[in-house]
């Protein structure tokens, strides 16, 4: 299995601790959820793309750059022709 690698410098930090990036016009959003709720503690990422369309993440990652790389991920077209990628 190959790990695919963020592209972190496309990520702004945001004020309230977010990051951000726009990719293939897709909005990427990353966020922190803290320990002591319910799914744990992780990062949590989600994708808007260009007709509002939205995937989020279905699990937390430890490690943001998974969360990003995920996210980014999710901006590709997916192989089949009208399917998206099952999270």
């Amino acid at each position: 299995m190959s790990v695919k690698h963020a592209t972190v410098s496309a990520w702004q930090r945001d004020h309230d601790g977010a990051y951000t990036a726009e990719i293939n016009g897709f909005n990427l959003k990353v966020t922190w959820v803290p320990e002591g709720t319910e799914a744990g503690h992780g990062f949590r990422w989600e994708a808007v793309s260009p007709d509002g369309k939205r995937a989020e993440s279905q699990e937390l990652q430890e490690e943001i750059e998974f969360a990003m790389a995920e996210a980014e991920a999710a901006t590709e077209p997916s192989d089949e022709p009208g399917e998206e990628e099952a999270a």
